[in-house]
């Protein structure tokens, strides 16, 4: 028996022609292209938001625009790479592009773009005269313009104000740089030297990505990658669609609020219909609300598809496979004009996180019913971006920490949530660590970062912890800051209660305190403390079933305090020989049963 028929008899198909063995190397091959990408793109790179932070993703797509290998990053951004090259084909037809061509783009409305800070350069590949596949990475820039430091403007008011829009343009054509692109890029960005660095890193990325692709295509020849991709995708859909066959046919609903759009000061609603129907999955968000008029309330219609794709494939749990065919059950609808589907001018960089994570959360919401073991509660919300900006000390130059924060996950049917992760977005997202900004930033002081006690919503399981980072500035300057799910904290599950809401205090516990969630262009003076707090994961089942040994650990952690303990979950902390008071908490919760 054949090794093709072989398979067949156990239920698998394969591609003709294309060996699972040999299938399995040349998946491995491709994914070792896009993770040396991934490398070289960090290591040249000079901004803290790449190098540190690692908000960046690479991929490889074929000459349809489908996805053909992702490496692990932002899946957000990898969700969203196949729009990207459609608005450059769109542009450049596949008979207008030849080698040594560079293309950027960020314009979320015609160029596939997710926000104008996030930046793409996309490179075709040839191979023997033939173009065969194309290199693609995404960056998020420091900075790109617009009316405040970061580009990060929660109440600019059109898209404008927002920064610099790229329609699909050659930086490079046949090899010789397009120098007044260069110029004109770099004139508009607060940060050039740094974006000089960037936009290298990623030109130098594509460029291994091309070598290693040549040799990989010298090596087994372009009829056998080409069986390979296709066999390939076949798999990821076939792998996509095992898992979603698992949930009950139906279609299950949620519906939540973001805070505001950043300019009225109003919730947005926003509703989710999630149909089941054998091994496709519909997600209709009719009935959401109209597009808003301030950054916070919407999100760019490229987002919205990119973050459905992401959920399924966390529900999937396929990430080695997840390529264009694990997207081909997802199907997505929205009304044009509504803040999952804005029309230009309509701002919406800020929006990708505040609108962006709670379409994740509430799809999980929405199926929390049916795989109650497969979900968490709510999370801390968007990526809670803080940018301060001033005069660098040492330098006489201005200086520009943009940085987005972790915060707490939601509890889940046998563990806690985890604490101080990054945003449900945001995949390998990381934080910079102080030593980093002090020494880029001499201007800033550290002086705490901490997990924020008292932040985790309670539950049999509870949230995971918020965390605290607390600034001094040494010279005045301004920030801004947006942080959604400050009126809307993250919802418990099964019984579970809501965690902390996020806050920025400015000069906490002094006369001239200030709390914030968002605000813009906001001056400080020197000696300033800026202290970030971000919410606490939502708990999942009731507190009161919580193990009473958990609730001691947590207080002896300083998790919470020996009052909460009492008050949240019905455990009694002995003071003095920190233990539990079994028989003071057995009447507490007696009593509380039977009232």
């Amino acid at each position: 028996m054949t090794t093709q028929a072989a398979t067949q008899s156990r239920g698998e198909t394969f591609t003709a022609g294309v060996d699972p063995i040999a299938l399995e190397v040349m998946r491995a091959r491709l994914m070792s292209i896009v993770r040396e990408m991934t490398v070289t793109l960090y290591r040249t790179s000079y901004s803290t938001i790449i190098r540190e932070v690692h908000d960046f993703s690479c991929v490889l797509l074929d000459r349809q625009a489908r996805l053909v290998a992702q490496a692990e990053g932002i899946p957000l951004f990898n969700g969203s790479m196949s729009p990207v090259l459609e608005g450059v084909l769109q542009k450049f037809p596949l008979d207008q592009l030849f080698p040594g061509d560079v293309i950027i783009s960020n314009d979320p409305y015609q160029g596939g773009g997710t926000h104008k800070n996030d930046v793409n350069i996309v490179m075709p590949i040839f191979h023997q005269g033939e173009l065969v596949l194309f290199s693609a990475s995404k960056c998020h820039y420091t900075d790109i313009g617009g009316k405040d430091p970061g580009s990060w403007s929660g109440d600019a008011r059109n898209s404008f104000q927002e920064g610099l829009m790229i329609p699909p343009l050659k930086l490079i054509e046949g090899g010789k740089k397009n120098q007044a692109v260069f110029d004109l890029f770099f004139a508009n960005i607060r940060t050039p030297e740094w974006s000089r660095g960037d936009l290298e890193a990623q030109i130098a990325a594509g460029k291994t990505a091309e070598r290693r692709t040549l040799e990989f295509l010298d090596k087994y020849g372009w009829p056998t990658v080409s069986a390979t991709i296709e066999a390939l995708i076949d798999h990821g859909e076939r792998v996509a669609r095992a898992h979603i066959e698992r949930i009950p046919d139906g279609v299950y609903t949620a519906e939540c609020f973001v805070d505001s759009d950043g300019v009225v000061d109003e919730p947005v609603p926003l509703k989710l219909a999630v149909t089941v129907e054998g091994s496709n999955m519909t997600f209709d968000f009719t009935g959401s609300a109209a597009q808003r008029g301030g950054a916070c309330g919407n999100e760019a219609w490229v987002a919205t598809v990119s973050v459905c794709r992401e959920t399924v494939t966390f529900l999937a749990g396929a990430s080695l496979s997840a390529n264009e065919g694990s997207y081909r059950p997802i199907h997505v609808v929205a009304p044009e004009g509504t803040i999952v589907r804005p029309l230009p001018p309509a701002p919406l960089t800020t929006g990708i996180g505040d609108v962006g994570t709670r379409v994740i959360e509430l799809i999980l919401q929405a199926l929390a019913p049916v795989i109650s073991e497969e979900v968490i509660a709510g999370t801390f919300g968007c990526v809670q971006v803080m940018s301060i900006a001033g005069t660098d000390p040492t330098t006489g130059k201005e200086y520009l920490h943009f940085s987005p924060y972790a915060g707490g996950w939601g509890g889940r049917a046998r563990y806690d949530g985890n604490s101080s992760m990054v945003s449900l977005l945001s995949g390998d997202n990381y934080n910079i660590p102080c030593e980093v900004m002090e020494t880029k930033f001499p201007a800033l002081l550290a002086e705490r970062f901490t997990l924020r006690e008292g932040s985790a919503g309670s539950g049999k399981r509870r949230g995971g912890l918020g965390v605290s980072y607390d600034y001094r500035l040494l010279t005045g300057g301004e920030f801004l800051v947006s942080m959604d799910r400050e009126k809307f904290p993250p919802h418990g599950l099964f019984g579970g209660k809501a965690g902390l809401p996020n806050v920025t205090v400015v000069n906490p516990d002094t006369p001239a305190e200030q709390q914030f969630a968002k605000v813009a262009g906001y001056e400080v003076n020197a000696g300033t403390v800026l202290s970030h707090r971000t919410a606490g994961g939502g708990g999942y089942g009731d507190p009161w079933e919580r193990d009473p040994q958990l609730v001691l650990d947590d207080v002896c952690n300083e998790y919470m305090s020996v009052e909460a303990a009492r008050e949240d979950y019905g455990v009694v902390i002995d003071p003095v020989r920190w233990g539990v008071d079994e028989a003071e908490t057995t009447r507490l919760r007696s009593k509380a049963r039977t009232s």
